[in-house]
């Protein structure tokens, strides 16, 4: 699936329950996410959102995720 930038979280975690603790693990600018009481937050943000909250261009978010995805999936 191609995400974008108004492609909410919880969508891609919904497909990819894996990449909730998976991201913060990889990426340390996405800790945030792991925070039990930002985890119902970060469900309802899009990608665009989590950008502005981690300081992560909203393109380079969007490629990490597709590369994430994308080694799991061939494995």
């Amino acid at each position: 699936m191609s995400y974008q930038e108004s492609t909410k979280l919880g969508a891609i975690l919904e497909e990819h329950p894996w990449l909730e603790k998976e991201l913060p693990r990889r990426y340390p600018e996405l800790k945030s996410m792991a925070n039990p009481a930002a985890r119902f937050m970060v469900k309802r943000m899009s990608v665009q959102d989590a950008s502005r909250m981690s300081g992560i261009p909203a393109q380079k978010l969007l490629q990490m995720l597709e590369e994430l995805i994308g080694e799991v999936e061939k494995s």
